[in-house]
């Protein structure tokens, strides 16, 4: 039963890159993107980076992994959503006027709809068991 979940969910992430990149590269990019398990290019906006570079401190901008995973979890609930990564949390805690400041966030469904408006190339959904 376990394989054939695994199976499954490898399917419903097949639109996550193979590799992430940072912030700092994607910046340095004409035209930013990441190679998806599917072989797709997933292209990030400009403007979302800029954003997310106003938000951190340059010296940070190396660590923070893109696409920014919204990981979707049955252990957390219905509407329930984890963000992991300290550069990545900073980000989804300021976004939100958070005051939260550890390596992982749960959100929930109305967070998580402002999050993708104002990040939605920036920001993935991760499907996990």
């Amino acid at each position: 039963m376990e394989r054939i979940i695994k199976f499954e969910l490898s399917g419903l992430n097949a639109h996550i890159p193979e590799k992430r990149i940072t912030l700092k590269s994607a910046l340095s990019l004409e035209r930013p993107f990441v190679r998806t398990k599917d072989g797709k290019a997933h292209y990030f906006k400009r403007e979302e980076l800029e954003f997310i570079a106003k938000i951190l401190p340059e010296a940070e901008w190396d660590r923070l992994q893109l696409p920014i995973f919204i990981s979707l979890e049955p252990k957390l609930g219905r509407g329930a959503a984890k963000i992991s990564g300290e550069s990545e949390v900073k980000v989804i805690r300021k976004i939100l006027g958070k005051e939260i400041s550890k390596n992982e966030l749960i959100v929930y469904r109305p967070e998580i709809a402002v999050i993708r408006r104002k990040l939605a190339t920036t920001t993935q959904y991760l499907f996990g068991w």
